[in-house]
Order: C-alpha cells, then sequence, then structure tokens
C-alpha cells in the first residue's frame, strides 16, 4: 500500500447490521456509503471501476465476508475515501480508509469521524494505524495490529492501542514513546 489511509483494527467479524451501525456512525459525520446525487453505493472492481449498487447489498456482501472489498465512501458528490474491507483470521475485521486525493481538510475530517468511530466502538478496537508517508505494506500492519510484533520493514506513523491491552504486546512497546491520550487509548510511536 503506497497511499496516506488510516486501518481500523476491530475484534469480531461484523455482521450486516453491524456493518450497519458502523456506516451510520460515518455518516454522522459527514461520510457516506450513499452517493449523494446518485442513490446509490459503489464497489470497486478489481481495475478500480466503479461497481454501482444498492447501499443494501453492499452492507450485506461485508456482513457475509464473502472476501476482501473495496468500497467508497463520500463526502460529497466529487469527493470520495476509497475503504478496504477485510477479513483476517481468526477474529479480526479490518477497514483502512485510504486517503490520498483529499485536501487536509477532507483528510482531518475522516480521521476525525474514524476516530469518533472507535470510541463508540473501544470495546471492539484492537488498533487504529495511520500512515501519512503510505510506506507500511497491509502484512506488517497485520504482524504489527494483530500478533503484537514490531515489522521487519517500515511501519506506521502512529498507531493507537486501547490502554488496558499495552501488557499484552511488550515487544511493540520495547524502544517506544507510549502516550496515553486519555479516551481508553494509548497512542504508540518509535523513533
Amino acid at each position: 500500500m503506497l497511499e496516506t489511509y488510516l486501518s481500523w483494527y476491530c475484534e469480531g467479524r461484523m455482521d450486516e447490521s453491524e456493518f450497519r451501525s458502523v456506516t451510520n456512525q460515518l455518516a454522522q459525520s459527514g461520510l457516506t456509503v450513499e452517493h449523494p446525487m446518485l442513490g446509490c453505493g459503489m464497489l470497486l472492481d478489481v481495475v478500480g471501476e466503479q461497481v454501482k449498487l444498492p447501499v443494501g447489498r453492499i452492507l450485506e456482501l461485508v456482513g457475509l465476508s464473502v472476501g476482501p472489498l473495496c468500497m467508497q465512501f463520500w463526502l460529497s458528490a466529487d469527493a470520495d475515501v476509497v475503504c478496504d474491507v477485510r477479513y483476517v483470521a481468526p477474529d479480526t475485521q479490518v477497514l483502512t480508509f485510504v486517503l490520498g486525493g483529499l485536501t487536509e481538510n477532507e483528510r482531518e475530517q475522516v480521521t476525525n469521524a474514524v476516530q469518533q468511530l472507535i470510541q463508540r466502538e473501544l470495546e471492539r478496537a484492537v488498533a487504529l494505524l495511520i500512515d501519512r508517508g503510505g510506506v507500511t505494506a497491509d502484512e506488517d500492519d497485520d504482524v504489527l495490529a494483530l500478533y503484537g510484533r514490531l515489522p521487519m520493514g517500515p511501519r506506521s506513523d502512529r498507531v493507537q492501542f486501547r490502554t488496558d491491552r499495552l501488557s499484552a504486546i511488550p515487544a511493540v512497546l520495547a524502544g517506544a514513546e507510549v502516550t496515553d491520550i486519555g479516551n481508553g487509548l494509548s497512542s504508540v510511536r518509535w523513533s
């Protein structure tokens, strides 16, 4: 992955109603699955072409965990956020919001929306990875978020873990600067 992005790792596979709850929360912050002018949602196919589908069908497909899906959230009729949705065994759902091509204000809006979502879903949160440089590969993010090990290659610029889980990841914390950000999350950075 070579774009600026946020990856939210959460416990458990989201069924359709849970994913609907997530999308409703994001919509309160201005990120909607439904395109504001077209009245439908969009998946992206393997070559990046838009596939128009009813929003309910997209939510159903995510809930079925049929495989990784690439969808769009809309900030406006002409500003979208690509979101890769994948399930990682044994029991983690990952939503990666690609921020490339957005203005600084739009990136801030998406970051705030995802932060608010995590606060609402804190008991399910595993980690939030923020990679402003876009140099971290998915497998390196997975090693860090899921297996509590530092990746061999580049790592995300900023990672947030639930504060009550820090004792379970001592290898990740070795040599890191840990800051309790006061909302049940701690920010971890490496020099």
